[in-house]
């Protein structure tokens, strides 16, 4: 069975790679996308993620000239039209989602499986929403939204009674269209999640009955924090959003945390090589556009590092962070044996406030790992290092990510590491161990990054044509050291590393 989903977007360089992942780990097979002249990078993500999965992107403007002048209404059915008529003896199923409905399953584990169990004369199913609200969230979270946003909307919600649509082609009625809810068919029948038939309201998309969430239903994300809300406003012309359609109290009745608890990791594994890609692509940029630096040499193996300390870190609260499905998370006392992970930070010599933290293995191998509340993906997320109880211990701020503000790196008891703390108590403060030397007895230089990077910051003009030679030389690791390498940038090489990496740029540095 093969699966397409067809969507317009607008401005989602936040969460489009959410959206993404979310909907490839349900078993989507291709994603047609049209772009309603975002500005703020979303291409750029999506062409990145392009490289791993099949995505179709099309420009709204460049795909016909007649767009520009019609409604939003009229442009939603003539890209959906052409769409379904381009590829509709391509797929079995095609679905018609924004990219803030995000399909749930309650049953089956993939929409190859749910759709899969659906009767042969059945045309098309009609997924209802389930409303969320904004969970208290003024400006945009760092989290996907189906971590960030927990509490929907109740079921009698009449918002919920709107349906979207996944479609089997050959019993779509071709050329006709309603609305973005409801699509015509010339056979077959139209059936909730559950395979009920539907009772339609006045209005096809909308149910006269209550929604079905039984067996599935659209967790609809529509008005997510203020920030964002504000972002679509501006982003929808043809209507009105006033802020008494943003109440402090509205669609947050019901709490469900079961999408952070499955699906947050796997969506963080998902998108991480996608980042990785889109860095390697930029490193190429750079690489051509600036002549690398000669002369580098690599130092010595046996000697420690001149231009950066190591640390071990710990709670002060003497407990041991470790990873749960490369989540880093307290896991308890530090005299239990873990012999699977190490915490480590590394700090600059010459800016010494900058901490970048990194993981070993058992093996002594560099291992990464993901932090809530921290989007970095790429490996070496800067921390601020702020010294509390009389210099003994330290706290981390967050700087960089998506964060508008750095919070502090949180070790709760038993429970992920997250820097979501506005101020410093016991769980922010933390015991940095010098580590003169590896585990195994061996210089930090023997790891090929830690070589790379004492190399790279010998250099007495360290500029955009270090990172260039550092480039031609392994790319995957200068990707990895890229964090650490964008503090030794002046201001200006640093914006143009920046405009490189574009939207990627607050999953990395």
């Amino acid at each position: 069975m093969k699966i397409a989903l067809v969507g317009i977007i607008k401005n989602e360089a936040h969460d489009i790679l959410y959206w993404l992942a979310w909907h490839a780990l349900l078993g989507v097979n291709s994603f047609i996308l049209f772009d309603d002249d975002s500005q703020d990078g979303t291409r750029d993500l999506i062409k990145a993620a392009s490289l791993h999965w099949d995505i179709r992107l099309f420009h709204v403007k460049e795909h016909s000239l007649d767009l520009t002048e019609q409604s939003h209404l009229n442009r939603q059915r003539q890209v959906y039209l052409d769409a379904l008529n381009a590829i509709h003896d391509q797929y079995d199923w095609i679905g018609f989602l924004d990219t803030d409905e995000y399909a749930k399953l309650h049953v089956h584990q993939t929409l190859t499986e749910f759709l899969g169990s659906m009767e042969p004369d059945v045309g098309a199913v009609a997924l209802h929403w389930q409303t969320y609200g904004h969970n208290g969230h003024i400006t945009t979270p760092n989290l996907p939204p189906f971590h960030s946003f927990s509490r929907h909307s109740t079921q009698d919600e009449a918002i919920n009674r709107h349906v979207k649509s996944f479609i089997r082609p050959s019993f779509w009625q071709k050329d006709e269209w309603v609305n973005v809810h409801y699509f015509p068919l010339k056979k077959g029948r139209y059936v909730t999640s559950s395979g009920q038939p539907i009772n339609w309201s006045s209005t096809r998309g909308i149910t006269e009955d209550q929604p079905d969430w039984s067996v599935a239903n659209l967790m609809h994300f529509q008005n997510r924090s203020l920030e964002q809300f504000v972002g679509r406003a501006r982003n929808r012309k043809d209507i009105q959003l006033l802020l008494d359609k943003h109440e402090l109290t509205q669609w947050d009745e019901v709490e469900d945390t079961s999408p952070r608890r499955d699906k947050t990791v796997d969506a963080l594994h998902w998108i991480k090589p996608v980042i990785t890609s889109g860095t390697l692509v930029a490193l190429e940029q750079i690489r051509t556009q600036h002549t690398p630096e000669h002369g580098l040499v690599p130092p010595c193996p046996r000697y420690n590092p001149t231009h950066f300390k190591i640390f071990a870190l710990y709670p002060k609260d003497p407990r041991r962070p470790g990873l749960v499905n490369d989540l880093l998370c307290d896991t308890g006392d530090p005299n239990q044996p873990n012999d699977d992970f190490q915490l480590y930070m590394l700090q600059s010599q010459k800016y010494p406030r900058a901490a970048f933290l990194f993981g070993l293995d058992g093996s002594h191998t560099i291992k990464d790992f993901f932090l809530l509340h921290d989007s970095r993906l790429s490996g070496l997320p800067r921390y601020d290092i702020l010294p509390v109880i009389a210099e003994t211990a330290i706290a981390l701020r967050q700087q960089g990510g998506f964060a508008c503000r750095g919070q502090f790196l949180c070790s709760p008891p038993n429970e992920p590491l997250m820097p979501n703390r506005m101020k410093v108590a016991l769980w922010e403060c933390f015991y940095a161990l010098p580590q003169e030397m590896m585990p195994s007895g061996e210089s930090w230089l023997t790891l090929p990054a830690f070589g790379l990077a004492e190399m790279a910051l010998q250099s007495p003009a360290f500029s955009l044509k270090t990172i260039a030679a550092l480039t031609e030389m392994d790319r995957k690791t200068t990707a990895w050291l890229l964090p650490l390498l964008a503090l030794y940038l002046n201001e200006v090489q640093h914006k143009e590393l920046s405009s490189h990496l574009g939207a990627l740029a607050p999953f990395i540095l």
